[in-house]
C-alpha cells in the first residue's frame, strides 16, 4: 500500500491506493454521466428518463413502486420524474388490473416512437464509446471487478 501524506504526519490523512481507486471511479462515474447526458439531451432525456423509456418498450407496463428499482434510482424521485415525463406526453399512468391501489406506467405512443429512435442509436454509441479504449477482455475484465466492488458494499 503506497501512502501519500498530506500536511499531517497522522496516518489518519494518508492517500491510500484504495482511496485513489475510489476517487478515480467516482470521476470516471462523473465524467461518464456528463458525456451520456450530452448524448440523450438530443433527445430531450436524461439518462434516468432513458433507464425508463428502456425498461418500459418491451413490457406493456411497470408498477410505479418498481420502477426505481429497475433504473437503481429511489422511488421518492420517480413519483417526480414519472410525472413530467407523463405532461411531456411520453409515458401514462393507469391503474393496475390486478390491484386497483396500484398505479402501473405505459409507455404512450409517442413514447414508443422515441424509443425506437433512441435505443438502438444510444446503444451503438455506449459501444464505441466503451471500445474506444477498452479492449473486449479489459471490457469484461472491468465488469468483473466493478461487480466485486459492489457486492462488497451490497
Amino acid at each position: 500500500m503506497k501512502e501519500i501524506l498530506h500536511k499531517k504526519s497522522d496516518s489518519f490523512f494518508a492517500v491510500t491506493d484504495a482511496i485513489r481507486a475510489y476517487v478515480t471511479l467516482q470521476r470516471t462515474h462523473d465524467g461518464l454521466h456528463k458525456y451520456v447526458s450530452i448524448k440523450l439531451a438530443k433527445w430531450g432525456l436524461s439518462p434516468t428518463k432513458y433507464g425508463v423509456i428502456m425498461q418500459l418498450y418491451d413490457r406493456e407496463s411497470i408498477p410505479l413502486s418498481e420502477i426505481g428499482n429497475l433504473i437503481f434510482r429511489c422511488n421518492s424521485n420517480m413519483t417526480t420524474l414519472i410525472d413530467r415525463m407523463e405532461r411531456d406526453g411520453l409515458v401514462k399512468k393507469i391503474n393496475s388490473d390486478r390491484d386497483r391501489r396500484v398505479k402501473e406506467i405505459r409507455l404512450t405512443e409517442k413514447g414508443q416512437e422515441l424509443a425506437a429512435k433512441v435505443i438502438g442509436e444510444y446503444r451503438e454509441f455506449l459501444h464505441q464509446m466503451m471500445s474506444k479504449n477498452l479492449s473486449l477482455n479489459e471490457q469484461r475484465m472491468l465488469i468483473d471487478l466493478l461487480n466485486r466492488v459492489r457486492e462488497g458494499i451490497e
